[in-house]
């Protein structure tokens, strides 16, 4: 992606990985232990996320001038009314084309649905499945599961087309 988000960067084990093949990156995350030294390449926020996508639009940073981003990936709060709040959210920032990963969406058992694992997040697959304008995948991963969603007639080939 050019522009990556994630929210919940924990320790960064994704942020770092994304970030030696994104343009620029931005993790959110509610605990300042977890802080990552911003650099050229990428900018840590410690807040809650509803408080990220307010200052999000009024931020200076100049490679994030246009307010948009290509990639999010979401491993916040892992209760349903956040999750579904952090990806409405990053729905409105997302670029054409652009996708959404949620982390916690395919707990293998219910030992992982425990508020301090998955929590009820993985409730969100059945809202998005429902929404006929948004693709979802489920992807059985490790013991969580993540799920990708792009919006309809997005691909790169059905925009390329578009304009071609």
């Amino acid at each position: 992606p050019k522009i990556y988000l994630e929210l919940g960067i924990h320790r960064g084990e994704t942020f770092k990985k994304v970030k030696k093949w994104a343009e620029y990156c931005v993790g959110v995350d509610i605990d300042e232990q977890y802080r990552i030294p911003d650099d050229e390449k990428s900018s840590i926020w410690i807040c809650p996320t509803n408080d990220f996508f307010e200052d999000f639009k009024n931020t200076k940073i100049k490679a994030l001038e246009n307010k948009m981003v290509d990639m999010v990936f979401i491993d916040a709060c892992h209760e349903y009314d956040s999750a579904l709040r952090d990806f409405k959210s990053s729905l409105k920032i997302l670029n054409k084309g652009g996708c959404i990963i949620l982390h916690d969406t395919d707990p293998k058992s219910d030992k992982y649905t425990e508020p301090n694992l998955c929590g009820d997040s993985y409730k969100i697959v059945n809202k998005i499945e429902n929404n006929k304008e948004l693709n979802i995948i489920t992807l059985p991963c490790r013991e969580a599961g993540v799920s990708i969603v792009t919006r309809k007639g997005e691909t790169r080939t059905q925009l390329r087309l578009a304009t071609g």
